[in-house]
């Protein structure tokens, strides 16, 4: 498929671009390193929430170690990546929000919490981790007369981008910070990678628009159009991001190269499906990114998300 507005569009999105970029190596973690570092999440979690977690049973699994806290709460590390959730326990209609506020004070308060709970600790010395955006998770109910209850707000989420010498980390959130109504953490994720800050190779960024036809070729095989122009009417939105390449919490990884991240919404009547991609931006291909095959994931929209191959998952 060559779509010529397609291609444009995407590779329209990408902003200014470095000519070079470091390819950066990451640390190597041993379970002892994981098991530490998954301590000092949970001391951090619990002086933020005024409760002891520095006691739990410890079960390791396969790929991930449970540990199972007082209250119903647990946490889980990934033995691939480091990555971290802290769960409280909360049930999921507890503790609900008293009205909908507005965005800028649920912003104030999830960023007020994510100060408590020290999230700079997780970035390296050349990195920051930034406020990125705010979900808002909300409930609402009708009986069979028909009569429609006030939509009830029951949780915010907070997600951060990880950045690496001014590049961010691109993927899931890099971290995730969801509170009740009370301002009482309901579960918070980390999924930020510790770097070796040693440059292994200085990479040249190919322009956008190349990636933007590896993309578009990529959309036409997946939907059988390898000949065909999508029509004018069924793409929604196509955004395009640069980056360094996240492969995934479950995936091992020993550096940071830099990619592009397409979005890509088609909308036919009613059905909404959204694909993203993960390709190159580099001539050299640093990272195992898997170029056939797709996962799809239903969601509320009915809409299908497909990741370009199974290494591009997101926390």
């Amino acid at each position: 498929m060559n779509d010529k507005r397609l291609i444009e569009g995407l590779a329209s999105s990408v902003g200014d671009l470095p000519t070079h970029v470091d390819v950066i190596g990451l640390q190597r973690c041993s379970l002892d390193d994981l098991q530490r570092r998954t301590k000092r999440f949970l001391s951090l979690v619990g002086d933020k929430e005024r409760r002891s977690l520095d006691r739990g049973d410890w079960v390791a699994q396969n790929d991930h170690t449970v540990v199972y806290l007082p209250q119903g709460a647990y946490a889980i590390f990934y033995h691939a990546s480091g990555a971290m959730k802290y769960v409280s326990g909360l049930a999921p209609m507890e503790a609900l929000f008293e009205r909908v506020e507005s965005r800028a004070l649920l912003t104030k308060l999830v960023n007020d919490a994510a100060q408590k709970l020290s999230l700079h600790e997780w970035a390296g010395p050349n990195d920051h981790i930034a406020f990125e955006h705010l979900w808002q998770m909300k409930a609402q109910a009708a009986d069979r007369q028909g009569n429609v209850s006030e939509v009830v707000l029951c949780r915010i989420v907070g997600a951060y981008r990880h950045f690496v010498g001014g590049i961010p980390v691109l993927g899931g959130a890099s971290v995730a910070v969801k509170l009740a109504g009370n301002g009482a953490l309901d579960s918070m994720s980390v999924h930020v990678r510790a770097s070796a800050s040693e440059t292994l190779d200085k990479a040249k960024i190919l322009p956008p628009e190349m990636a933007a036809r590896q993309v578009s070729g990529q959309l036409g095989s997946l939907l059988g159009h390898s000949k065909d122009a999508l029509p004018r009417d069924v793409i929604e939105s196509q955004t395009m991001q640069f980056g360094y390449l996240d492969l995934g919490k479950r995936k091992a990884q020993r550096l940071l190269a830099p990619a592009y991240v397409a979005h890509i919404i088609l909308r036919h009547k009613q059905e909404r499906q959204a694909y993203r991609f993960a390709v190159s931006a580099s001539e050299k291909s640093y990272l195992p990114i898997y170029q056939g095959g797709h996962e799809a994931l239903p969601t509320l929209s009915r809409s299908a998300h497909a990741l370009n191959g199974s290494q591009f998952v997101g926390v």
